[in-house]
């Protein structure tokens, strides 16, 4: 089992930004009737989703929400020693999306910056990243943002995956702090050949696209899909979600020795409430402590922990101390939890674009 330990470094500030379209799944048009939609939203836990106008990209949300939490933290773009950028429908294939977002948001040109092209564990592995980079102190500001615009590449017809995938962009600042002794744990875990169960088969260097791959055809009845488009198995994710988020949480509990009955918060990736529930009740951790925003966004892939801190827990965060452990789990598939401490932290106002 892979592990890790990071130190000296806290969270700073968080903000979050989403479409102003809201798409409500009971009134989507893929739906035979409005009791199939109300089968799905009592499934899923998903009621609804925000989706990006064409045109519209994931680094677009993420300016919003960087220039916002900025604003709220009095630090200047130039202070920014480095930016991660966790997400998979980056604006081109090359150059890396952060290259783009250090030129528009004024970053210095020796500023580090770095793709992490991860999903929904994304948010969790992107803290390790950049935690293990600032604790010796070179790096004294940092930015990690998770962001995705998930309608982008999956089908409007495809009945399987449009009412349960939302766009957003979240940013996390964090700085270096000598006298911040709590530390960052983590475990890591993938399972490569499970990889196939959440994949866009055409795009990359694999399977390029041609003319084929943009013919968009009826593979079941009611579910429409290109070559391009990405495919969700479902059986495949919910057999992999039930099974290792919580493992991945108990090896997190054994290795540091943690005592869930003092965690303030647990917070899950997103993706379907029935196996959140599942995975809390396993845990037996009562429902105050693990929030959902699924309900209102949907799954946002790579940004669904830090939404969830944003929209649900943002006056406990601005507030007081917090003891918290974050499991993100999917595409890949990989996994990875983590526990961390906050200090009162600076929360922006939700922004909508």
């Amino acid at each position: 089992m892979s592990r890790l330990t990071t130190h000296k470094v806290k969270i700073a500030g968080m903000s979050a930004c989403v479409p102003k379209t809201v798409e409500e799944n009971l009134s989507l048009p893929i739906f035979a009737s409005e009791e199939e939609a109300r089968k799905v939203i009592a499934s899923t836990g998903i009621e609804r989703h925000r989706r990006v106008d064409i045109g519209v990209t994931a680094s677009d949300l993420s300016i919003k929400a960087v220039e916002r939490l900025l604003e709220d933290l009095r630090w200047r773009a130039e202070d920014v020693d480095c930016m991660f950028y966790v997400c998979t429908s980056r604006d081109y294939i090359a150059p890396q999306t952060s290259c783009i977002l250090q030129d528009r948001l004024g970053l210095r040109q020796d500023c580090f910056v770095m793709d992490l092209p991860l999903g929904c564990s994304g948010w969790v592995y992107g803290l390790s990243v950049i935690t293990a980079m600032m604790q010796n102190g070179t790096f004294r500001k940092g930015l990690l943002i998770a962001s995705e615009t998930n309608t982008a590449n999956r089908n409007p017809k495809d009945r399987s995956v449009r009412p349960l995938f939302g766009d957003a962009a979240t940013v996390t600042a964090l700085e270096f702090d000598e006298e911040f002794e709590s530390p960052y744990n983590f475990v890591f875990g993938v399972d490569g050949s499970g990889a196939s169960a959440v994949m866009a088969p055409y795009g990359g260097m694999r399977n390029p696209v041609n003319v084929e791959s943009l013919r968009e055809i009826e593979v079941e009845p009611g579910i429409f899909r290109k070559g391009t488009d990405m495919i969700v198995k479902g059986m495949d994710v919910f057999g992999f979600a039930i099974k290792r988020p919580p493992m991945s949480i108990r090896e997190l509990i054994f290795e540091f020795g943690i005592n869930l009955e003092e965690i303030d918060f647990l917070f899950l990736h997103q993706a379907n409430k029935f196996i959140d529930e599942k995975i809390r009740k396993s845990l037996k951790i009562p429902s105050e402590k693990v929030p959902y925003c699924i309900q209102d966004f949907g799954n946002v892939t790579s940004a669904s922990i830090p939404l969830t801190m944003v929209t649900q827990c943002g006056e406990a965060l601005r507030g007081k101390a917090n003891h918290c452990i974050a499991c993100g789990f999917g595409v890949g598939l990989a996994w990875a939890s983590s526990e961390f401490f906050t200090a009162p932290l600076i929360v922006s106002q939700l922004v909508e674009y």
